[in-house]
Order: C-alpha cells, then sequence, then structure tokens
C-alpha cells in the first residue's frame, strides 16, 4: 500500500468515525487550486474542517503537525476562505478539527482514532 492508498483509506476511516458521532459530512478533498481539506462537516450548525493524518506508529499521536505547520495552516485557511464564499451560511461558525488514525503498517486496521477538536486557524 502506498503512502497515498494509506492516507485515502485514513480519510475513509475518519469519515466514518464522524458519521458515527452524527456529523454530516458535505465533503471529502475539497480543493482549491493546490490546496485541500481533507474533510469538510456539519457539527450542528458548525462547519469543521478536518485535517486527517494517518500514522503507523504511536509515537506521532497527539502531535498534529501538518496541521500546525505555518505551511500547511496557510493553505488551510486559504482553502477555508474559499470554501466558505461558496457557503456564506457557514461564515461565522466553523473551526479545526485533526482527526489522527493509527494503524499498523501492512495492514488495514484502525488501532486508535483520536479526534482532536477545535486546534485552530492562523489567519
Amino acid at each position: 500500500m502506498t503512502n497515498w492508498d494509506r492516507g485515502q483509506w485514513g480519510e475513509g476511516v475518519a469519515t466514518r468515525f464522524l458519521q458515527r458521532k452524527r456529523y454530516d459530512v458535505l465533503a471529502r478533498n475539497w480543493r482549491f487550486g493546490r490546496d485541500e481539506i481533507d474533510i469538510v462537516a456539519d457539527d450542528n450548525g458548525v462547519l469543521v474542517f478536518v485535517e486527517v493524518k494517518t500514522r503507523s506508529s504511536a509515537s506521532g499521536i497527539g502531535a498534529y503537525g501538518a496541521a500546525r505547520a505555518t505551511r500547511k495552516k496557510r493553505a488551510l485557511c486559504r482553502a477555508r476562505n474559499a470554501f466558505l464564499q461558496t457557503r456564506a451560511e457557514y461564515a461565522q461558525t466553523y473551526r479545526l478539527d485533526v482527526i489522527e488514525v493509527l494503524t499498523p503498517k501492512f495492514t488495514n486496521r484502525a488501532d486508535k482514532i483520536v479526534h482532536f477538536e477545535n486546534v485552530g486557524f492562523a489567519g
């Protein structure tokens, strides 16, 4: 399984996880130019932009570094702003969440799913 395949699999796990929590998943892999949001969902009227990290090592769980890195945050903000232009009803109520999926290498089994809510946006 390639890293891209593993990432897509992890996004599927995260999507089903959110649906079980009663989120309405509006989009997956929403793109604006080169910027992408892994999952866009509605949580009782709050628009949630979700960055998904699929990891094969527990040592990275909790770091959610990609969503905190300055360049990644700028890209998420650009994509968020573009999405908000298409969904004016959400303009005031949104947040960024990170979901980390832990899976052993060479398997399609999620050992752990960690959901960090409202980790914040820069810009």
